[in-house]
């Protein structure tokens, strides 16, 4: 759902013929981000599409993804952040396009966008960039280092609320400005695909009952995604029932920030119903254990792909209500088509009263909603729409 004018063009979700055609991605690392990912997942789809894809990068663990869907990988030292090897990138990427053919370039970080919009210009090749992150209005340093992202001649932000970022950031590009919002896999994600056992063994792994009602945290662990918010709330519970609490996703070494979550658990008495798994590498099992996906991050996230992730899979969510949260659920009652909660932001009592009003709900109100949300990605937000509508960004520059 848009709580905002949709003031920005979304492209087309049509096929896209690319037969012939070479594009060309630049991103610094292929680990498991949100950048790289949609990296590998665009190198599949311009493959399908009849093109070539090519990806400049230092490499990551995704390097056998992206070879497998037909891509290549061409190694460059991307990531640096030093003028000096980010002068002699221009090079490198010009030489590549040209010994390769390439018809057009796309940037994805900050760094490599400079390097990738110099090569362009020194090329005569069309340049097109994705502005993945967080739009930052101070200091003016940061604004112009990050300006490098808007500089395409497309532009394409993974939210309606990203865009009006940056247009109030950097108004002289509205105009070159495309919403192409993330997809996710929605048929891996199928509720269909897990039967009881499967979701019992899962819950059985989380030490979690089988009649338990669970509450997914699908999220980093770090103070951004506001797991206190989430743990605070839990011990303001008003319901009889005692949902589990399980945070999946990775600390990344925020060792204080999880001794603290853990601290605060049993202070409130919940460190029984309280689990931390660490990066998860089935998903798809994890949001099929679960009853409820809550989200509470403490600042607006420009999308938010584990929302519609949740929501492909069957299961009422709840999200900060700020950003990019306000058009992926639509907070309304189930049978006027919501698919969950907007909550305050940082404010725990608020988010209490929304995961009562979920315990509270017949069986039949939570099960609508999730039915909603997963018709929800279905007409907006797979992977396959992502991936078209980027392909006919490219489309409209190579005409």
């Amino acid at each position: 759902m848009l709580s905002m004018s949709n003031r920005f063009q979304m492209p087309s979700t049509d096929a896209v013929d690319l037969t012939g055609r070479t594009i060309l991605q630049v991103v610094p690392r292929l680990e498991t981000g949100g950048a790289e990912i949609t990296t590998m997942e665009m190198a599949a789809a311009i493959v399908r599409a009849g093109g070539r894809a090519l990806v400049a990068s230092e490499g990551g663990a995704l390097e056998s993804r992206i070879e497998a869907e037909g891509g290549e990988i061409v190694h460059m030292p991307v990531a640096s952040k030093t003028p000096l090897t980010l002068w002699r990138n221009v090079g490198r990427l010009a030489r590549l396009m040209q010994d390769e053919n390439v018809d057009l370039i796309h940037g994805r970080s900050r760094a490599p966008c400079w390097s990738a919009l110099f090569a362009a210009k020194r090329t005569d090749r069309p340049y097109v960039t994705t502005f993945h992150s967080t739009v930052h209005d101070t200091p003016q340093a940061k604004v112009l280092y990050n300006s490098s992202l808007v500089r395409g001649q497309i532009s394409i932000a993974n939210s309606h609320y990203t865009a009006s970022r940056i247009e109030a950031v950097y108004p002289w590009v509205k105009s070159r400005l495309r919403v192409v919002p993330r997809g996710c896999d929605e048929r891996a994600l199928a509720p269909e695909n897990f039967s009881n056992a499967e979701r019992a063994a899962k819950r059985a792994a989380w030490g979690v009952d089988e009649d338990a009602f669970v509450v997914i945290c699908p999220a980093r662990v770090t103070n951004l995604k506001g797991q206190h918010i989430l743990l605070e709330a839990m011990g303001l519970l008003k319901t009889q029932r005692q949902p589990h609490l399980i945070c999946v996703g990775s600390a990344q070494g925020r060792d204080d920030y999880v001794a603290a979550l853990k601290r605060r658990a049993s202070e409130i008495g919940i460190g029984n119903r309280f689990g931390l798994t660490g990066l998860e590498t089935d998903m798809p099992s994890a949001y099929a254990a679960a009853d409820l996906a809550i989200v509470p991050t403490i600042r607006p996230e420009p999308f938010g792909r584990t929302i519609i992730e949740a929501q492909a899979a069957g299961l009422p969510v709840i999200g900060s209500d700020a950003g990019g949260y306000r058009e992926t659920i639509i907070a309304k009652a189930p049978e006027d088509g919501g698919t969950g909660w907007l909550s305050e932001m940082g404010n725990a009592p608020a988010l209490a009263a929304q995961i009562d009003a979920a315990l509270s709900m017949p069986k039949a109100g939570l099960s609508k909603l999730g039915e909603n949300g997963r018709a929800n990605v279905l007409t907006q937000y797979t992977r396959n729409a992502m991936c078209n509508r980027t392909l006919n960004v490219y489309q409209e520059l190579l005409k």
